[in-house]
């Protein structure tokens, strides 16, 4: 089963949509706001498709496959993490706070940094526990 691809059109007509994070010719990556709305709506009786005209999507420009994806999507993201992000996970965990294509604040650097930093320590704690094996093996 192949993915509906957005023509050039509904690119333009999405990314007009104050909900939308980012959107590419197969892929729709929604807001944290949107999210946030979706989640509460849903949960209230909504159907996918009418929260989605509410927020001024159209369900054709969608296509029914992704309108019933998505609230297993949002919901999953919810339940695994317990809040939502802008974008992706993925990419929530690279940049919290900016979009693709813009540079980090000194807030998502230092952010970064440290969890670099954390990461390297952990490293290097592991490598001393792998030398202090192989020395006492000998």
């Amino acid at each position: 089963m192949s993915r509906q691809h957005f023509t050039e059109e509904q690119l333009l007509k999405l990314r007009q949509n104050p909900y939308v994070y980012s959107v590419t010719g197969s892929r729709l990556v929604f807001t944290k706001e949107f999210k946030e709305l979706f989640y509460a709506a849903y949960h209230a009786g909504g159907l996918p498709r009418q929260i989605l005209q509410d927020h001024g999507f159209d369900p054709a420009v969608i296509g029914e496959r992704r309108i019933w994806s998505i609230p297993q999507h949002i919901c999953s993201e919810y339940k695994k993490y317990g809040e939502f992000h802008e974008g992706y996970r993925s990419r929530q965990l690279n940049s919290p706070d900016s979009r693709p294509g813009e540079p980090f604040s000194e807030k998502d650097q230092l952010k970064k940094l440290q969890n670099e930093v954390n990461y390297l320590k952990q490293e290097m704690e592991f490598l001393k526990k792998v030398i202090s094996i192989r020395h006492t093996r000998k």
